[in-house]
């Protein structure tokens, strides 16, 4: 499935925090610290705050990537709805990621993850950090993954 990403509007996002909690209930093991009232007012923000993509499917919101380009240049959120998992969205937005932060990026993942750090370690992201979830609100082990364009050529 290849469709271009877009800007993401506001009124994306409740869109976005359906694909949010939808994909991260899949997780099974990520207890929610906000109900969905909480996350459609944080995407709301989100959508007006950070650089955010949406790629849609017969009309309805399918993924979602937010930068925050400021160095260091992070992607804060990268999400593909579980019906379209394995479908290649991801794969697209990890690239327009790539080519808007063109210099490199930085993304947290859980540890527990298995499935995204597969993602990412496949895709060219190296773990430059792993902590024991003391930073984070859901108190899990997280990683930083890096991307930089010049190790990747290496």
């Amino acid at each position: 499935m290849t469709m271009l990403p877009r800007r993401a509007r506001a009124s994306d996002g409740a869109g976005i925090a359906i694909c949010y909690l939808r994909s991260t209930a899949k997780l099974g093991f990520l207890r929610r610290c906000h109900d969905g009232e909480d996350m459609w007012r944080h995407f709301q923000a989100v959508v007006h705050n950070k650089e955010t993509w949406v790629i849609t499917h017969k009309g309805r919101l399918a993924a979602f990537l937010a930068l925050a380009p400021a160095e260091p240049a992070e992607i804060e959120h990268l999400y593909v709805h579980p019906a379209h998992q394995g479908s290649g969205l991801g794969t697209q937005l990890l690239d327009h990621a790539k080519t808007r932060l063109d210099t490199g990026f930085q993304l947290w993942t859980f540890c527990q993850n298995k499935q995204a750090r597969g993602f990412y370690t496949s895709h060219g992201l190296q773990i430059e950090l792993m902590t024991d979830g003391r930073r984070n609100e859901e108190k899990l082990p997280d990683m930083r993954f890096v991307w930089n364009r010049r190790q990747q050529a290496q």
